[in-house]
C-alpha cells in the first residue's frame, strides 16, 4: 500500500460518516412530520383547557373575569329580520354574543371568521348573535354587502343587564355554554381557530 493510499483513506471515511449522518437527520425529520402527535407545538384546537387558550392569546383580552362560570342574565333583542331573540331560547346550545359596529376595524376583520364559524356548526350546536347600537337601516346595508349569515340585532338604546351593559369597547364576545353559563369573554379580535378552540375546550 502506497503512502498516497494511506493519506486518502481518512478522507473517504469522513465522507461516508457525513453521508450517514445526513441520512439519519433526514429520516428523523420525516418521521416527525409524519407523526403530528410528536410535534412540539400542538394545534390550538387540541389545547385541553380554557386557561391554555387564554395564556396563548395575542389579539384579545379577558374582560369581566368575575362573570366566568356564572349564569348569563337573560335578555331579548330584535334582529334585522324582525325576529325576537331571547338568550334563554338558546338553552342547550353554545352561544356567541358579539358586540360590534360597522365602523370598527377589528369588528370588520372578525366578520369573515364569524361567517365561516356559522358554516361549520349547525343551528342546533351554535347560535351567533351580533349586537350593535347602530340603526337597523345602516346595519341592513352593511350586512347585505358583507353577506353576513348570522343573526344581527340593533340594540336601539335599549338597556341590557350586567355584564352586557358594561361593554365599553368592541368587539367584545361572550362565549356562553349550553348550560347558560358564561364560559369566557373576549375583548378584541378572536380568530376562527381560537373561537373553535374555546367552544371545544374543557373548563
Amino acid at each position: 500500500m502506497s503512502k498516497q493510499d494511506i493519506v486518502r483513506k481518512p478522507g473517504w471515511l469522513v465522507a461516508v460518516v457525513i453521508a450517514v449522518a445526513v441520512v439519519a437527520v433526514f429520516a428523523a425529520v420525516r418521521r416527525n412530520s409524519d407523526n403530528p402527535e410528536q410535534a412540539s407545538v400542538a394545534p390550538l384546537e387540541n389545547l385541553a383547557s380554557l386557561e391554555s387558550i387564554v395564556n396563548s392569546r395575542k389579539t384579545w383580552d379577558v374582560p369581566f373575569p368575575s362573570w366566568t362560570g356564572k349564569k348569563a342574565p337573560d335578555f331579548s333583542v330584535k334582529s334585522l329580520d324582525g325576529q325576537v331573540h331571547r338568550l334563554s331560547d338558546y338553552s342547550g346550545k353554545n352561544v356567541l354574543v358579539v358586540f360590534w359596529a360597522t365602523w370598527c376595524p377589528a369588528c370588520k376583520a372578525e366578520i369573515p371568521d364569524l361567517i365561516e364559524l356559522r358554516k361549520q356548526y349547525t343551528e342546533d350546536e351554535l347560535a351567533i348573535l351580533a349586537i350593535s347600537n347602530e340603526s337597523p337601516e345602516d346595519l341592513k346595508a352593511f350586512v347585505d354587502n358583507q353577506q353576513i349569515n348570522y343573526s344581527v340585532a340593533s340594540l336601539g338604546g335599549r338597556p341590557l343587564p350586567a355584564p352586557f351593559s358594561g361593554v365599553s369597547s368592541i368587539p367584545t364576545t361572550f362565549f356562553i355554554s349550553p348550560d347558560g353559563t358564561i364560559k369566557l369573554t373576549a375583548l378584541g379580535l378572536v380568530s376562527l381557530e381560537e373561537s373553535r378552540a374555546i367552544l371545544q375546550a374543557e373548563r
